[in-house]
């Protein structure tokens, strides 16, 4: 009788904001910070963050975090230091959507 491995699961959850372009430089330093944060968390497979420079100078940044299980997941941003959470605490009305 051959047993068949279950399917592959993971949970992920998408971020996005449009910084301006003054305050990117410390926008990045942070993300580069929160990178490493967010993936000593249990169950963190992975911390992606994608940019692209818009025509004004401002930048669009998606971050994609990854988890074992969707518990995780929910804990994570219930309750862990997410990428809307930092960019609250750089202040100047920076907001995030999900």
């Amino acid at each position: 009788m051959a047993v068949a491995a279950p399917p592959y699961v993971s949970y992920s959850s998408l971020t996005e904001a449009s910084i301006p372009a003054g305050l990117w430089p410390t926008v990045y330093s942070s993300l580069q910070a929160l990178k490493g944060h967010v993936q000593e968390y249990p169950g963190c497979q992975s911390f992606d963050v994608f940019v692209r420079a818009e025509g004004d100078g401002d930048v669009l940044v998606q971050c994609y975090t990854t988890w074992d299980t969707a518990g995780q997941l929910e804990v994570f941003l219930e309750r862990g230091y997410t990428f809307e959470r930092l960019l609250a605490d750089i202040g100047s009305g920076l907001s995030a959507g999900r």
